[in-house]
């Protein structure tokens, strides 16, 4: 009876040597993480209309990725990606004949579950009339906004499609 128990912990043993496990064998990749430098081009697109009549300072704007952003042949953020910037000044037209102006600054990328700071402003200034009230200023949902990485930071590269 030892002898049949021996046989089969023997044989046990080599099915389970030879056998690869198909469970935990496998790890998965870890992600490829990437130094996005400083000074690196960004391009936005204006997500909402920003008028001088309605923009007050320190108020927060929607921006998203133009388009994919790549270190090298290396995805970091997809196209759609969110940005956050707020509105500097707001400056409505007056009675006199003074245009409207409205100024946003650029505060910060998101990639992956990072916030990536990058700076960056536009305005846009409405029409001086001497006799009537002066025009408002609008920067239009679409319009592209230049914006720069603030300081080297890592970041985590996109998956590919």
């Amino acid at each position: 009876m030892t002898l049949r128990l021996l046989s089969a912990l023997v044989v046990g043993f080599l099915v389970t040597s030879t056998c690869p496990l198909s469970l935990s064998q496998e790890t998965p990749d870890t992600p490829k993480k990437i130094v996005l430098a400083e000074g690196t081009e960004v391009v936005l697109r204006m997500a909402q209309d920003i008028s001088s009549r309605a923009a007050r300072p320190g108020e927060p704007i929607e921006l998203t990725l133009a388009e994919d952003l790549k270190v090298g042949n290396v995805l970091v953020a997809k196209g759609g990606a969110r940005a956050l910037g707020e509105v500097v000044q707001g400056k409505r037209p007056d009675f006199w004949g003074n245009a409207g102006e409205v100024s946003i600054r650029v505060r910060f990328l998101k990639v992956g579950d990072k916030r990536v700071e990058i700076r960056g402003a536009t305005d846009a200034a409405g029409t001086r009339y001497f006799v009537i009230r002066g025009s408002q200023a609008v920067i239009r949902a679409g319009t592209l906004v230049k914006a720069f990485v603030a300081t080297d930071v890592e970041v985590v590269a996109a998956a590919e499609p």
